[in-house]
């Protein structure tokens, strides 16, 4: 999304994750970090914070930023170039689905394999419930329709079996939109453009997205 207008009101999930997962003074891993939007803060709460990303013009913004104690590097999941046991904390920020099929579950080995013995490994993950995907699939817009790739990162990571769950969330994000242009510029949608001002209308310029995280424990072997 690029627009600059719209709002964005994030659910509880960095509070939620403190309050379990130890991050002062710790080493983090976050995978799929964007343009560092997230990365602040979670720089905020760890000792040391490396960020990767596939996308080099988002790894370059995230530089921008100037966070003291992280460090940005063009990376992917399933091929991560760093040793064994390197981090007390892996997270998975909104970023499992994106990778391709064939490489979620090679994925979820390497953070295995990069995570210290007794550290976490978590997943940010978006819903399936919630205006804003409706939006998504009804007008093509933004990420378009996920659901298949969303149910395929679900279940790669429930099909491991050196993961242990500890604790799982569901949280609520909230867009709000200047205007119906706002989303346009925003979201880029693609089709049914004559029903979105309605669309938005109804939902008084505000969509709503589910999202899920849980807390894993990792079997190191």
């Amino acid at each position: 999304m690029k627009g600059t207008v719209m709002e964005r009101t994030d659910g509880r999930f960095l509070e939620w994750l403190k309050s379990i997962v130890p991050l002062k003074d710790k080493s983090v891993l976050e995978i799929g970090c964007g343009d560092g939007s997230r990365s602040a803060e979670l720089a905020e709460r760890c000792g040391i914070l490396t960020a990767i990303d596939p996308d080099a013009e988002k790894i370059a913004h995230a530089k921008k930023q100037g966070i003291t104690n992280a460090r940005f590097k063009q990376g992917k999941a399933e091929e991560l170039d760093f040793e064994d046991s390197s981090f007390d904390v892996v997270i998975f920020s909104l970023s499992l689905h994106h990778v391709p099929l064939h490489g979620m579950v090679r994925a979820i080995k390497e953070a295995i394999r990069v995570v210290k013995p007794d550290g976490f490994v978590v997943f940010l993950e978006p819903g399936t419930v919630g205006s804003f995907f409706e939006a998504e699939i009804r007008f093509d817009a933004c990420d378009g329709d996920e659901r298949a790739a969303k149910w395929q990162a679900h279940l790669a990571i429930m099909g491991n079996r050196r993961l242990f769950l500890i604790r799982e969330f569901r949280d609520e994000v909230v867009f709000r939109f200047d205007s119906t242009a706002d989303f346009i510029d925003t979201m880029q949608p693609h089709t049914h453009l004559e029903e979105l001002h309605e669309f938005l209308l109804k939902r008084k310029n505000t969509l709503r997205a589910e999202r899920w995280f849980g807390i894993f424990l990792v079997e190191k072997r």
